[in-house]
């Protein structure tokens, strides 16, 4: 028995067919923009309806039935429902744990990150797209795999100039021969679809260089609701299903792939300031909408969530996360948490990223498979405790305890008196505690050889030399 991941039916039989409906419409009627004549041509040739003066492919309802008819189909009756976080840093500033200051990113400070999050059991690893380390904007690709590299981090795929791709090649094909293994493994690069249904001229003209040397870019998207989508959740969750649809088939013209997967990343635009909000209910209810529609062209499912506009650890910050969170997990079975981000992703403390491990940990119970069994319930036990007595010193509570109880590490554990007399210390003291404890251990040694370092900045040289005229 686990509780994640069962049927949540918000959706009736008829709205679900109107926003097929709808979004059929929008497929065959408006297609996507793609700004490539070659891409345009692999797309024709595969047998879709390609408009090349107006740089335009659409998907006729056959094109679609064929999709739905060869495409994978995902088995949600035996579900195994997942949690899983790694540490993400991306452009903004580092809290610092010891003054509270929001400070600019440097070399000590990003292997301290890394190590944490390795630190972390329910975290793991972290990941960095860009490089947030002074360097030329050109070259950031290429420094974000070399520190990636270096200390133990997953590069985040940025690829930004088209002069770029060439050099990028050269650094995996690189990176490959030092690791032994085949370069579509190693390789890793995304572009990402900024106004809907448009992929912009570098966008496609990046996933075309590479998809001409035999590797695939990803391409991703997001939505702000009244902005980049509409602003209902009706008309943003029916957009970005189109849209999905759109990417699976390209994805299948280009390189084969029948994976179905419809990916959720929808929130509102706050119109009093513009902001892109990430600690909003309206993004949980769009991922519960989405899963539910998932289940009915039977897809996998991917949903952004537990994220938080708040600018420090603070009840705020806990509050929204979880919102979505455990909404989310719950309606979807599956739950990836970016670990550690504030501000809606400008802020990167060291202090949430060892809080988020907690709520991570938390939410995991919410997927572990309990035993309900004739010894889990115990009923000889209750039959011999009988009423008015305890369950303190029966063998089945020591037995299963550890089992069936989470076991917190940073939220509280007592009740008033002893919190009091053991300093009256709050999750964030206790997060700050751990987390200093470990910036005082030291950095981890580099990952990279002495050889391997200095091949892979004799690559970033040729670049920059190539680049930097």
């Amino acid at each position: 028995m686990h509780i994640a991941g069962h049927p949540y039916q918000v959706l009736t039989e008829q709205e679900i067919q109107l926003i097929h409906k709808s979004a059929m419409r929008i497929l065959g009627e408006v297609g996507m923009e793609i700004q490539n004549e070659r891409l345009l041509q692999r797309l024709a040739d595969f047998g879709l309806a390609v408009d090349f003066p107006a740089e335009r492919v659409r998907f006729p309802q056959a094109v679609v039935d064929r999709w739905l008819a060869e495409c994978d189909k995902y088995d949600w009756e035996n579900h195994r429902p997942q949690v899983s976080s790694q540490a993400g840093v991306y452009h903004g500033k580092f809290h610092d744990p010891k003054t509270g200051q929001l400070l600019p990113w440097d070399e000590e400070k990003l292997k301290y990150y890394f190590k944490l999050a390795r630190r972390l059991p329910n975290v793991k690893s972290a990941q960095m797209l860009g490089c947030r380390l002074p360097c030329p904007s050109k070259l950031e690709p290429l420094y974000e795999r070399f520190y990636c590299w270096k200390y133990g981090a997953n590069p985040g795929s940025s690829i930004y100039e088209d002069e770029i791709c060439p050099f990028l090649l050269d650094l995996y094909e690189l990176r490959a021969e030092q690791v032994g293994l085949p370069l579509k493994e190693v390789f890793d690069g995304t572009v990402y679809l900024q106004p809907p249904l448009k992929l912009g001229r570098h966008e496609a003209y990046q996933v075309e260089w590479f998809l001409e040397k035999g590797l695939r870019v990803g391409i991703g998207d997001m939505y702000a609701m009244g902005a980049s989508a509409p602003v209902t959740l009706a008309g943003a969750v029916t957009l970005n299903l189109a849209e999905q649809f759109a990417l699976s088939m390209i994805n299948w013209a280009l390189f084969g792939e029948t994976h179905f997967h419809l990916h959720s990343s929808i929130a509102p635009m706050d119109m009093r300031t513009m902001v892109h909000a990430f600690g909003r209910p309206e993004m949980a209810v769009a991922n519960v909408m989405t899963v539910q529609l998932a289940r009915f062209y039977r897809a996998t499912f991917g949903g952004h969530a537990a994220l938080t506009d708040a600018k420090f650890p603070s009840p705020e910050s806990g509050a929204q996360k979880a919102l979505t969170g455990a909404v989310t997990l719950l309606a979807g079975g599956s739950l990836w948490v970016d670990a550690g981000l504030l501000s809606t992703d400008e802020i990167y403390s060291p202090i949430q990223l060892v809080l988020d491990n907690e709520l991570v940990s938390a939410l995991k119970r919410f997927v572990y498979d309990f035993e309900i069994s004739e010894e889990t319930i115990g009923l000889e036990t209750i039959l011999e405790t009988g009423p008015g007595r305890q369950f303190l010193d029966k063998e089945q509570t020591a037995k299963f305890y550890r089992k069936e109880h989470w076991q917190p590490a940073m939220w509280t554990r007592t009740m008033l008196a002893p919190w009091l007399e053991e300093g009256a210390k709050l999750d964030v003291d206790r997060a700050r505690e751990f987390a200093l404890a470990v910036w005082e251990e030291g950095p981890d040694p580099s990952e990279l050889s002495e050889k391997q370092e200095k091949e892979i900045l004799g690559v970033i040289a040729t670049a920059e030399k190539a680049l930097m005229r």
